[in-house]
């Protein structure tokens, strides 16, 4: 696990970590601390405490289990989806992703202490591409977020972005608030759950959070401060975003070559915000 800290004007503004996530959400025993309770001895504790991040906002690997052997790909699909591959084993059996993101899951509600945005989509096991097929063919994120408190489902609007098939283009993605929010502030920006932005491209990333997504979902819940959580980072979107607006942020990407463009990314977003300051500065003492 590698560890960095990150620091906006000599204060900490947030940590990146290069790790699978589910093992370090998890991992009993990392940090001691004094205990109270008897003088001298120390006590173990999760290396992510309950309630020690506000929200968390995330968009996990969608493990569409794809097998191109059968089809011809264009340079473009071929390196897309090796990139793809690399970040992420894609390929699961379903049973092993659903549960695997229950656990997940759990984790993110242990310590978020309000809601957690999940961005997940509906999925077609179709033309046996997938060995894991379900009966009707279909992974809906229900089959394993029932479970949960599910506060609201936002529907994403792609606005028509998605490669040409014959059959209905699959235009919308799913984003759940689970748990009830602690804070809410959408007086002013008026959000249904109704949301239409494209996707980001160009990130060095094959699946980039838009900046839009992010805002929505921590502007109304959370105030400056406060910790942003980030379980599957991806390019550093989350980060960056919640650092624009005064936020904190936790990261963590299993990914090395993710995890150095995250931290890229945040530090060029830190000296952008620092410069921005120092020329506020200067303007006004004039």
């Amino acid at each position: 696990m590698v560890k960095k800290d990150f620091y906006l004007n000599g204060a900490h503004c947030g940590t990146m970590y290069h790790g699978e996530c589910l093992k370090l959400l998890s991992e009993i025993g990392v940090i001691e601390k004094p205990n109270p309770k008897k003088e001298g001895e120390t006590k173990m504790f999760p290396f992510f405490e309950r309630n020690s991040v506000e929200v968390t906002v995330t968009s996990p690997p969608y493990n569409l289990c794809k097998r191109y052997s059968d089809y011809k790909l264009s340079k473009t699909s071929t390196s897309m989806t090796e990139k793809y591959e690399k970040w992420y084993d894609d390929d699961l059996p379903e049973w092993e992703y659903q549960g695997q993101q229950q656990a997940v899951m759990f984790q993110l509600m242990r310590v978020s202490r309000s809601s957690v945005f999940y961005n997940h989509k509906v999925r077609f096991a179709w033309h046996g591409r997938n060995i894991y097929r379900t009966p009707n063919n279909l992974h809906h994120p229900m089959h394993w977020l029932d479970k949960f408190p599910i506060w609201c489902e936002i529907i994403w609007d792609r606005c028509g972005i998605g490669n040409p098939s014959n059959r209905y283009h699959t235009q919308e993605e799913r984003i759940y608030q689970i748990q009830k929010p602690r804070k809410w502030n959408n007086k002013e920006l008026k959000l249904t759950n109704i949301w239409r932005f494209p996707p980001s491209r160009n990130e060095g990333h094959v699946c980039t959070f838009p900046e839009k997504l992010v805002e929505n979902c921590i502007l109304p819940t959370t105030d400056e401060g406060d910790i942003v959580l980030d379980p599957y980072m991806g390019s550093g979107t989350t980060a960056i975003v919640a650092l624009k607006h005064g936020r904190r942020f936790i990261g963590i990407e299993k990914d090395e070559e993710y995890f150095n463009l995250c931290c890229k990314r945040i530090q060029e977003t830190i000296n952008s915000i620092e410069k921005s300051l120092t020329n506020i500065n200067q303007h006004d003492t004039l």
